[in-house]
C-alpha cells in the first residue's frame, strides 16, 4: 500500500514539530541546570519529557525512511 502526497507531508510535520519541541526541551533543561542544585527538579523534569521526544522522534524517524522497526542499528 502507498502513502499519498499529503499523509508523507502530515508524517513530516509531526516529525518535524516533536523535533522542534524536543530540542526545546533540551534547550530548557541545559539552562536550569546553570542553576546548581536549585534547577534540579526542572532538570529531571525537562529531561524526562525530552526523552520521550527523542524516542518518538527516532521511531517516527525509521517510519518514515521505511524500516521496520527490527531493523534499527
Amino acid at each position: 500500500m502507498t502513502e499519498t502526497r499529503t499523509e508523507k507531508l502530515r508524517r513530516s510535520a509531526a516529525l518535524a514539530f516533536m523535533a522542534l519541541v524536543t530540542s526545546c526541551l533540551l534547550a530548557l533543561a541545559l539552562s536550569q541546570s546553570e542553576r546548581g542544585a536549585a534547577g534540579l527538579p526542572s532538570v529531571v523534569v525537562y529531561a524526562f519529557a525530552a526523552g520521550f521526544g527523542l524516542e518518538f522522534v527516532g521511531s517516527a524517524w525509521s517510519g518514515a525512511r521505511g524500516q521496520p522497526d527490527g531493523a534499527r542499528r
